[in-house]
Formats: structure tokens, C-alpha cells, sequence
């Protein structure tokens, strides 16, 4: 799996993608975020495990955005401040389905290696925070 860490920056998947988004003008970051996380929601086919660990890192730059207490770690604090974009109302979206996406156990590598390993509690709480950084408060 290439993952060192629970978090969305501790595999060589999501570094490798933040890698090549950092120093980008805004318009080609932003593209770049939804081309990740679009990737992995506009497809009923299997979803590859890099392919997901690069979707959860474009949610979690995005939650970071929105919420800068969230746990980026290190890594994921240096490739957020060599990546200018803003967070709209559709980025914020796209975060929050690629959160919901992972923890769906149809055609999902991630899932399954995470699962498999027993990880998958650990994975769920490290998330968390940033799946709360990008869920909107329901209207009542």
C-alpha cells in the first residue's frame, strides 16, 4: 500500500499527487483537486487504492483550507502553503462524497486493504476530522 500512517498525507500515493500540485498557478491546483476527486466519484468501475489515496488527499488539502486545526500533518501543511486555491461550494462537495466514497466497501481497493489489515477503525478516526471540515450543518 505505500502507507506509513492512518493519515491522508502518509502514503506515497498522496504525496506523490500533492507533489504535483504544489507550485501550480490557482487555476491548475483547483483542476487538479477535482480531477482527483471526480476520478473516483464519476466511475461504477473498481477503484484503485492510489487512485482513492489521492482522492482523500485532495479532500483533505480542501478540509484543511476550510479548516486550518484539521491534522494535516507536516507534509500535508507544506504542499497547502505551495498550493494556492480557494475552497468553493462544489470543492467543499467533492470533499466531502471522496470522505463518503472511502468508506464504501463496493469496488474499493482502499477500502479492502484497510479492512483487511484490521486498520480500518484507525483509518475511520483519523478522517474524521477532516470529513467534519467539509460536511456542511444540515438546514432545519
Amino acid at each position: 500500500m505505500g502507507a506509513w500512517g492512518t493519515g491522508p498525507m502518509e502514503n506515497d500515493a498522496a504525496l506523490d499527487f500533492a507533489g504535483d500540485l504544489s507550485d501550480g498557478p490557482e487555476d491548475t491546483v483547483t483542476a487538479g483537486l477535482r480531477t482527483a476527486m471526480t476520478g473516483v466519484l464519476d466511475t461504477d468501475d473498481y477503484i484503485e487504492g492510489s487512485d482513492l489515496d489521492a482522492a482523500i488527499a485532495a479532500a483533505a488539502l480542501v478540509a484543511a483550507r476550510i479548516d486550518p486545526a484539521v491534522p494535516i500533518g507536516v507534509n500535508g501543511r507544506d504542499h497547502l502553503g505551495r498550493s494556492p486555491f480557494t475552497v468553493d461550494a462544489d470543492l467543499r462537495d467533492l470533499a466531502a462524497r471522496v470522505f463518503t466514497r472511502a468508506f464504501e466497501p463496493e469496488n474499493n481497493e482502499w477500502h479492502e486493504l484497510w479492512s483487511d489489515g484490521g486498520s480500518l477503525d484507525e483509518v475511520t478516526a483519523a478522517l474524521a476530522p477532516f470529513r467534519a471540515a467539509v460536511d456542511l450543518p444540515t438546514q432545519s
